[in-house]
This record gives structure tokens, C-alpha cells and sequence, in this order.
């Protein structure tokens, strides 16, 4: 299941707990496997009941995607409260998994109904989706520039991405991914850019994860602007978990 609905079926929340209780140690278990360049299945029950079950399904998935880790929370423990404060946990079904990114971000959530190995590895996004979808969790638009190292626009494309981000006073993310780039191949599908691409394009998200508009140049940084702080009923960059096309 997912908690909440943005792009890419985005679960928001970064693991920077402090370390004074039994709760908080769990945040930094995870932490020390983000360090390491590791995802986390983060297996979550109450009180443990039906725990080995999803667990299972957990270790099922670490033996397909060695770089990541299966730890376990305990919701009902009151030193956990700050994390299923943070997670959005209190109405959950129990028990589920969160899968959680390299660089902190929970990207997924599944009931044990609904959770497979399968399901749980590709909840692992690529390290430049990663890069958006903590600009999201942050509350941040987001611009996602997709170039090939041919296209000669490409520095006059970030430059205006640049002062846009400047014009929101920082509080933007600009996101490169190049489109041969074969561990972003995910991501890149995810957007469905149009082919051919012939120059650097850039797809914009408002603050809440929504893809808002598609540019190329020649753009102005005020239509950057304008579009990261549009509201949209309905997303649709092609292709993404919830859009409406």
C-alpha cells in the first residue's frame, strides 16, 4: 500500500533521528546501512505479531538486491512514536514494509497482503530519482533535466534551471540524468520522454511530487518558475505510479 499519494508513489520521510532511545536506534541502524551505500526493508508490526511472514518476503528481497539490509520497528513501542509520527503509521495496517532508499527517503510501503520480493526491489529507486524524490520529501519543486553528453545546450539548460532555483531562493532541486545512463533506465522510462530527444529537455515538479510542464530552450527562467509553483489536479510526465493521463 502506499501512504501518500504523489509521484512515483512517493512515501515521504528521511531517517535523521536522534540517538536517545530504542526507537531512535533503529534510525540509525538504517542510517549506518544508508552509509554504506545500502536499501533498508524496514519491517513493521505491532507488538511483533505476524512477523515472519513479511519478514520472509523481507530476506526474499535482500537475496535480490544484495546492496540493501531488513531491519525491524515495533510501532506499539513508545520510543518509536517519532518514527510512525514521521511515516504516517498510525492508521496502517499491521504488519507492512517500508522500503527505504540509499539516501534516507521511504519510497514504498506494502501491506503483507500486497508485499512480494519483487514488489519490495522495485520500490528501490535509481540514485537520481532518489535525488527527486528527497527534493519532494524536503517540500521542494523539483527539475529534472535529461540530456546526452552530445547535446551542446546542456550547460545553457542548467544555467536557467540554476536561476530559477535562485529565484525560489533555494528551495529547489535540479536533477541531471543522462539518458544513456543504463542504472537510470527506470527513472528514465518513468518520465517516457518523447523519442527521439534531440536537446536537453527538463520536467518540472511542484513541491508536492505533481510533474507540472515539460521545457526545452530556448526557456525563460520565469516559466521555470511559474511552473514550479503551479498546482496540478492531475499529474502526468508519462508513465508515473498515480498519474491520470
Amino acid at each position: 500500500m502506499t501512504i501518500y499519494n504523489s509521484v512515483f508513489g512517493l512515501l515521504t520521510g528521511l531517517l535523521l533521528l536522534a540517538a536517545t532511545t530504542a526507537g531512535a536506534q533503529v534510525a540509525n541502524d538504517i542510517a549506518k546501512q544508508n552509509k554504506l551505500g545500502n536499501a533498508v526493508f524496514l519491517v513493521v508490526t505491532e507488538g511483533g505479531a505476524n512477523a515472519a511472514p513479511l519478514k520472509d518476503i523481507a530476506q526474499k528481497a535482500k537475496a535480490l538486491y544484495p546492496h540493501s539490509a531488513v531491519l525491524m520497528m515495533d510501532k506499539a513501542d513508545p520510543a518509536n512514536a517519532a518514527s510512525v509520527k514521521r511515516y504516517g503509521l498510525s492508521g496502517a495496517p499491521m504488519p507492512m514494509v517500508l522500503v527505504v532508499a540509499q539516501n534516507g527517503v521511504v519510497t514504498e510501503g506494502f501491506a503483507k497482503q500486497d508485499a512480494t520480493p519483487q514488489k519490495l526491489v522495485e520500490g528501490i529507486p535509481t540514485p537520481k530519482q532518489s535525488e527527486a524524490l528527497l527534493g519532494f520529501d524536503q517540500k521542494k519543486p523539483v527539475f529534472v533535466a535529461m540530456y546526452k553528453k552530445s547535446f551542446t545546450d546542456k550547460p545553457a539548460m542548467i544555467a536557467e534551471c540554476k536561476k530559477a532555483t535562485d529565484a525560489l531562493k533555494g528551495k529547489a532541486v535540479v536533477v541531471e540524468v543522462d539518458l544513456d545512463d543504463k542504472a537510470e533506465a527506470p527513472f528514465i522510462a518513468l518520465l517516457n520522454p518523447a523519442q527521439p530527444v534531440k536537446s536537453t529537455i527538463v520536467h518540472v515538479f511542484n513541491s508536492k511530487g505533481d510533474f507540472s510542464s515539460k521545457h526545452a530552450l530556448p526557456v525563460q527562467t520565469n516559466t521555470l518558475v511559474e511552473s514550479a509553483k503551479k498546482e496540478v489536479k492531475e499529474c502526468c510526465p508519462g508513465g508515473a505510479k498515480n498519474c491520470k493521463k
